[in-house]
């Protein structure tokens, strides 16, 4: 689910720092760092615009209209999962470990999926006053799974593996349109939801051995969307089930037998998660993350956050801001 404050834009007047640039990217990377030989620090490395939004949980799209000034080296490290990356205009030089890649509807390849094993190097190499249109995917393996694409999730945990792919006429306009608005704001989050949805269908096609459809069935399927959404939080596995149009045994022993899981510990692990991501990465009360995680009780969220995780979520928020 895209909300508001997912949705991340740059400077006002189209400048780029490094700390913006850092900041737009905390959720996607870490231990990250940039270099160029005549950068003089005192200035933004880009101009342009570049958002990141979050489609749902384990799913974010991030586009890149930028002009690179100084050729600014971008290294750090990848989480294990997938990236699809799209390149529209000018050339990307990128790195994935040892294997590196120039995407460009110049080059070869414009469209690249990466199964990435987990903590993989990344590297990027800009050209000083080149422009660049890019869009780039990063699908989690936990999205993989709800998605039903378990074995292709299992897949990813060796070694790197890069696959090009052509996208389609249609997904290149759609794409091309994402960037049409001559302001500083975000396109229509519907739209890159919509987008989003396309281009991992286009590019999870070409990856090895994976179902060219979700192998889940039409109602579990739906579940996860509910899921994702946020409309699972807080209520019950029955009202879910009544959602669905289905009885909760019957809903029990399908999660059970495609998921390997019962459905009441994913649900309570899954939105103890989100809880947890927010308290690092934003400033929100307890009380909010335990909103977040579908508790009304803070005193009861943070018995199931401390049991779930071994830690109480203050102490927790407390170390993960320093």
């Amino acid at each position: 689910m895209i909300t508001t404050d997912t949705l991340k834009k740059p400077c006002d007047d189209g400048a780029i720092s490094a700390t913006e640039l850092q900041r737009l990217s905390a959720r996607l990377v870490e231990k990250q760092r940039f270099e160029a030989p005549e950068w003089d620090k005192r200035y933004p490395p880009l101009n342009g615009r570049m958002w990141v939004s979050d489609i749902a949980p384990g799913m974010q799209l991030r586009l890149a209209d930028i002009e690179d000034r100084f050729g600014l080296k971008s290294q750090a490290e990848l989480p294990e999962g997938i990236k699809i990356a799209l390149v529209m205009k000018g050339c990307a030089r990128i790195g994935y470990g040892n294997t590196t890649a120039r995407l460009g509807p110049s080059e070869p390849h414009r469209a690249l999926l990466a199964l990435l094993p987990n903590k993989t190097p990344f590297t990027r190499t800009g050209q000083p006053g080149t422009r660049e249109r890019t869009l780039t995917l990063s699908l989690s393996p936990g999205w993989l799974k709800r998605q039903g694409f378990e074995a292709l999730a299992r897949g990813i945990r060796h070694t790197v593996q890069l696959h090009y792919w052509r996208p389609s006429t249609g997904l290149l306009s759609l794409a091309e349109a994402l960037f049409e608005r001559g302001d500083q704001q975000p396109p229509l989050r519907l739209a890159l939801e919509g987008f989003a949805m396309l281009l991992a269908g286009e590019a999870l096609a070409v990856a090895p051995r994976a179902p060219l459809a979700p192998s889940v069935s039409p109602r579990l399927a739906k579940l996860m969307a509910l899921i994702d959404r946020g409309e699972a939080r807080g209520i019950t596995q029955r009202m879910l089930a009544k959602r669905l149009g289905v009885s909760l045994s019957a809903l029990q022993r399908s999660f059970q037998r495609t998921y390997g899981e019962a459905l009441g510990p994913y649900l309570r692990r899954y939105h103890l998660e989100l809880a947890r991501k927010a308290l690092t990465r934003e400033s929100i009360s307890i009380e909010r993350a335990a909103s977040l995680a579908g508790y009304a009780s803070a005193t009861n969220f943070a018995t199931a956050f401390k049991r779930e995780f071994g830690i109480a979520p203050r102490d927790f928020r407390r170390e993960a801001s320093t």
